[in-house]
């Protein structure tokens, strides 16, 4: 089987390089970032490169799990994983753990996890399947649609406990993707949008209120940046064309909050400057490009509206945290995929390349099928 795969050009090369690539930035970066943190705090400067290094070879084997189960077996047991992700989140309610405002971790024998990194993937998996089992019906938005926004509601409103209305918006924007994808009218979709947009001031706290209040008087009355952003521009200007060097920020010597976890893009800005950042970003642009080529050369309604998913998740997060840095979007704590300090953010990540590498390997032995049959017939 193995070597039937690689005589038939079956694994995408192209995306499992860059995806080893960015893991292998995002190692260097960590380091970087957080050993000054780390010495000062616990005396161990490699403490939390250590414990990414795990992380990624924990995510790289659920990467390479993913990549050889049959994407199709996500959908048929897609209203599982929904369940059982609407189940955590309640659980988050009742036993979940708290860091600062936010209680949105479970910790399960001394391993503490975020549940909506899994029931993104989740949700994905299921609004892919409604969309495929309901083609018919999609005129009808009673039928067609309503019914996944309720679900989209009510894991909205588990969130919103947490809270965590940056996840809300994610998870309505890949929705929304989906559901254009599979050619759900866009007037049935604004209109349940628009409710959406309107209750949602309705959930926010005072601090997410203040927050948003911040960012825009920054813009339009150029009044002074929160704390934090003042902090991530200034290690972008310090990197200027071409950076301070590796290992050569000052701002992560406890200027800048969370170096090597939401903010690490700034310090990728600092020790490399703008190139360095813009080969970065470059390098998500190629992973984004080949994610939609994957979607949009799958035969399968389904491979490839669900890599269309996943390869927005990615896309959002991916360039979200850049603009968050630079200050184009309000403060979120949003994670850079593949380079960022975390676990259950960075498995999540790698189990959706790896369904996206699958979804792949499925095209490229259609087409090297075919190019076997006619090599055949001659």
């Amino acid at each position: 089987m193995i070597k039937r795969n690689f005589e038939e050009n079956r694994y995408n090369y192209f995306l499992f390089g860059i995806v080893i690539l960015l893991l292998c930035i995002g190692l260097v970066m960590v380091y970087s970032a957080s050993h000054h943190v780390a010495l000062k705090k616990y005396e161990d400067g490699s403490l939390f490169f250590r414990k990414h290094f795990y992380r990624v070879l924990a995510g790289l084997i659920v990467m390479a799990i993913t990549a050889l189960i049959p994407y199709k077996m996500w959908l048929s047991t897609a209203k599982f994983w929904l369940l059982l992700g609407i189940g955590l989140l309640a659980a988050v309610l009742i036993f979940g753990e708290s860091h600062g405002t936010a209680t949105r971790w479970i910790k399960i024998y001394g391993f503490q996890f975020q549940p909506v990194d899994f029931v993104r993937l989740a949700i994905i998996f299921y609004l892919t399947d409604a969309m495929v089992r309901k083609q018919e019906y999609l005129d009808d938005w009673k039928v067609g649609i309503l019914p996944q926004f309720i679900v989209l509601g009510l894991v909205s409103v588990l969130l919103l406990k947490q809270p965590d209305m940056g996840s809300v918006v994610i998870l309505f924007t890949i929705g929304t993707v989906i559901f254009l994808t599979a050619g759900v009218p866009f007037l049935h979709i604004g209109t349940i949008l628009t409710l959406g947009v309107v209750a949602a001031p309705f959930f926010l706290k005072q601090y997410q209120w203040i927050r948003i209040k911040n960012y825009f008087d920054s813009i339009f009355h150029d009044l002074p940046l929160s704390y934090q952003v003042q902090q991530s521009l200034i290690s972008l200007g310090n990197g200027g064309l071409i950076g301070q060097g590796l290992d050569n920020s000052t701002q992560k010597l406890e200027f800048l909050p969370e170096p090597f976890t939401d903010f690490i893009f700034a310090i990728v800005g600092e020790e490399f400057g703008f190139l360095g950042a813009l080969i970065l970003l470059t390098l998500f642009l190629l992973i984004v490009m080949e994610g939609y080529r994957i979607a949009y050369k799958c035969r399968d309604e389904g491979g490839a509206i669900l890599a269309t998913g996943i390869t927005t998740s990615l896309a959002l997060y991916a360039f979200l945290n850049a603009g968050v840095v630079c200050n184009l979007f309000p403060t979120k704590g949003l994670p850079m995929p593949l380079i960022s300090y975390g676990g259950s953010f960075m498995i999540s990540s790698l189990a959706g390349i790896g369904i996206l590498l699958n979804i792949s390997q499925h095209n490229e032995f259609r087409l090297a099928g075919k190019k076997r049959r006619r090599s055949e017939r001659r």
